[in-house]
């Protein structure tokens, strides 16, 4: 059952990626492996169980989190909604930058930021929009809101700090040529064998850096140069990237204390991560020995 549903997923995110709905690949494999899991849970009831309604603030959160899903859906999905928001764009433009070693990377424009299709700007009004439904509904008091929002904080202070210090990095390696360095040594010493062993980078990414984002952050420009100096499809070493960086959130220090508070086994962290070391290496092992075939 869990390799049938790996497959549905796969299939499903695969389907809707190569057919250009590349935003939704992700939400629609997550889906699907619900809908396939009740399937397969249905058999297993032990006893029935009687219905029962959802209380309403329970009914109240699933509307907002169901109206931000079909809202960011609508967004992604190509059509006149996407065409009308997605020109809107907020773009830097940055001087030439050369080292003392002589690396000069060109001036240009950055990323471009689309603040209409961003998930953090709907994320924003539908939290507010919530907020004065529950208020009105009389779901919550008024000190919710400032609550709320000193919870998020918290929480998310850390994350941000770690993906700021990341893209930091990342962008300072990049342009001083120590990313083109790495890549070149890479590719020197490993030659064509090296999609071999580039989903163990990404592992080590996500290792180090406790995300799949992070470690896809910090290691990508490095597995594109390495794919330009060995005349590969640069797709296939970033494919290889993050599904490492996936793999590597299981053995992440930082994942598995999160984890192992969550189900009761604090403090027994090492003996999770010995059980799935073996896991994480070997799949990547075998991605890797994939990639390698799918190079020649």
């Amino acid at each position: 059952q869990v390799l049938g549903l790996g497959m549905v997923m796969a299939a499903v995110q695969y389907g809707l990626a190569v057919n250009g709905i590349y935003p939704l690949a992700a939400l629609g494999a997550g889906l699907a492996g619900i809908l396939v899991g009740i399937l397969f849970g249905r058999e297993k009831q032990l006893s029935p169980t009687e219905k029962q309604a959802f209380p309403p603030p329970l009914t109240a959160a699933l509307c907002s989190y169901g109206g931000l899903t079909l809202l960011m859906s609508a967004i992604a999905w190509p059509g006149p909604l996407r065409e009308l928001l997605y020109p809107t764009l907020w773009q830097a433009r940055f001087p030439e930058v050369a080292t003392l070693a002589g690396f000069i990377t060109p001036a240009g424009p950055g990323q471009a930021f689309r603040p209409l299709v961003h998930p953090g700007t709907w994320i924003f009004l539908v939290a507010l929009l919530s907020y004065l439904f529950y208020w009105r509904q009389t779901l919550c008091l008024p000190g919710d809101l400032i609550a709320a929002a000193r919870t998020t904080w918290r929480s998310a202070f850390p994350a941000s700090v770690g993906i700021i210090a990341t893209v930091g990095l990342s962008t300072m390696m990049e342009h001083t040529g120590m990313t083109q360095l790495l890549a070149q040594g890479l590719a020197a010493m490993m030659g064509a064998s090296f999609p071999l062993v580039s989903p163990l980078v990404g592992i080590l990414g996500a290792f180090a850096t406790g995300s799949n984002n992070n470690s896809n952050v910090l290691f990508g420009p490095l597995q594109k140069n390495i794919a330009a100096l060995l005349a590969l499809d640069p797709r296939l070493l970033i494919a290889t990237q993050t599904a490492g960086g996936a793999l590597g959130s299981m053995i992440a220090p930082a994942k598995l204390i999160v984890g192992c508070s969550t189900v009761g086994l604090k403090g027994r962290e090492g003996d999770v991560l010995r059980r799935t070391l073996f896991y994480g290496l070997g799949i990547g092992l075998f991605l890797g020995g994939l990639a390698l075939i799918f190079a020649r």
